[in-house]
């Protein structure tokens, strides 16, 4: 009989030590990298790895040189992924040796997505952990929930992703290598994902777990090394499009999920390092229009601006000091549901609202 796990794009004795990002992030690691991109597999994974790791005596380097490759080769399966079909595990609770099982079907697994170059994050991860193996690096798969679109604020939903915990001098450090690797198109008519576009993004390699927070929950409590970050303060934070996590640290609302009045006024203060042309708050209740509309060129959908939209765009003016925003917003209507603050006309991050009527 077989399990079925569906996972998106996205164990031994655990010490559960803090988690630091300083030790490693000032090194440089570009030779590793120029290195794990110039190697093909030709069928044989442990030699592989061997390419990879044997140059370095430390696991932060062989962990890192895993890494790129996998991230630099490896495409997600977004067939698969819309399939709804999932992977398939072997379900040998009742059998005594499960552990062999599981390990024949994962060997089988790991050389058919080696093959084809592409898996979904269960793959990714399940490679990752194998190479690191092999290499003589302490790694885990951790499974758990991943937010990936704007409605799931306040949302419960089951677990759907898959990414890595890798000990480096006695610390666990957390690093995902299918959101790494690059991100998937969407059909907007069928809401499928129709291709996947590599682009690296070093956001999480050994990403410290205040900010994978944001988006990654583990299933196993153990894994949840931020003090008193639960299930439910993951669920209500604000959603946070990829393209802002490393530049935007959020100060007011401290939560995505926002309790008020009408005629109450909520404050909005964070940092940005980047630059902000246009700042924007859409709602359920008034939302300005998108300015581009697609249209096909040659075959490929592209993005033009409708100049009638831009017209009626309504923005706001945010008191500004430095890289330090802050603007206010009154809620205006007792259906409100939803705010989302947009830059230059993209949204950026959404915060979901129930307001109070007694």
């Amino acid at each position: 009989m077989l399990k079925k796990i569906h996972f998106i794009l996205l164990l031994s004795v655990i010490s559960t030590a803090g988690i630091s990002q300083n030790k490693f992030e000032q090194l440089d690691f570009s030779d590793v990298d120029l290195h794990a991109r110039s190697l093909q597999y030709d069928g044989d994974l442990i030699a592989l790895t061997k390419s990879l790791t044997t140059a370095y005596s430390e696991d932060i380097y062989k962990a890192r040189s895993i890494f790129i490759w996998i991230t630099e080769n490896m495409k997600y399966d977004y067939k698969l992924f819309n399939s709804d079909k999932g992977i398939a595990l072997p379900d040998c609770e009742d059998v005594l040796d499960c552990t062999g099982i599981i390990k024949e079907w994962e060997n089988k697994y790991l050389k058919k997505i080696l093959k084809s170059k592409k898996a979904i994050c269960d793959g990714y991860a399940r490679l990752f952990k194998r190479m690191c193996d092999i290499a003589g690096a302490e790694c885990e798969m951790v499974n758990g929930y991943a937010r990936t679109e704007s409605w799931q604020v306040g949302a419960s939903f089951n677990v759907n992703h898959a990414w890595n915990a890798v000990r480096l001098d006695s610390t666990w450090y957390f690093l995902d290598a299918t959101w790494a690797a690059g991100g998937c198109t969407k059909d907007p008519e069928t809401d499928l994902l129709d291709g996947f576009v590599k682009n690296y993004d070093n956001y999480y390699w050994l990403t410290p777990p205040e900010k994978l927070n944001r988006n990654h929950y583990p299933e196993k409590g153990k894994w949840a090394f931020e003090n008193n970050f639960t299930r439910e303060k993951f669920v209500n934070n604000p959603y946070y499009h990829g393209s802002v996590l490393e530049q935007i640290n959020l100060l007011e609302p401290n939560t995505g999920f926002i309790q008020a009045c009408y005629g109450d006024t909520i404050h909005f203060k964070f940092t940005y390092e980047g630059e902000i042309d246009k700042l924007q708050i859409n709602s359920n209740t008034h939302s300005s229009p998108f300015i581009y509309e697609e249209t096909i060129v040659k075959g490929k959908r592209k993005l033009v601006i409708d100049s009638m939209a831009l017209k009626k765009q309504r923005y706001i003016l945010p008191a500004r000091n430095g890289n330090l925003y802050e603007f206010d917003y009154v809620v205006n209507s007792e259906s409100l549901y939803y705010i989302d603050v947009l830059f230059d006309h993209w949204k950026v991050m959404r915060f979901r609202v129930r307001v109070k009527t007694d």
